[in-house]
């Protein structure tokens, strides 16, 4: 059984229990949510599919982060959460070599940005390298 000295705890055999903040563990467990590892890298894409409004785009773009299971980019418009997204993402290695990939994604969320982009965060349903 533990014996309170000061701010932290004593064992019987004389080790010390330190005191957690649980707050502060709280908040570092809730910083990174994301079980997959993210490569931030401005791998060119072009993304098309149906906008908010229901009008039909294409675009190109950067994409800020990618994992195995999602990514994120930054697009001039707003996409409805839930809809289905295709992407085809050039992923270099060098200037010459690279390979590209197309995605089939699920929008999850639309962020609007102060510069009146939209950060969209897509979880990826299925992919094929070409």
């Amino acid at each position: 059984m533990p014996i309170a000295i000061g701010s932290t705890d004593v064992t019987l055999s004389g080790e010390i229990k330190l005191r957690r903040d649980k707050s502060r563990s709280r908040r570092l467990r809730t910083a990174e949510r994301r079980g997959k590892l993210r490569v931030a890298e401005p791998f060119p894409a072009s993304v098309w599919g149906i906008d908010r409004e229901g009008k039909a785009f294409e675009l190109d773009c950067v994409l800020d982060n990618i994992s195995s299971t999602g990514l994120y980019l930054r697009l001039p418009r707003s996409l409805k959460s839930g809809a289905d997204v295709n992407l085809a993402i050039s992923f270099m290695n060098g200037q010459r070599k690279h390979s590209t990939a197309v995605v089939l994604g699920h929008i999850l969320r639309d962020e609007p940005q102060a510069d009146g982009r939209h950060g969209i965060a897509v979880a990826i349903k299925e992919h094929h390298f070409i």
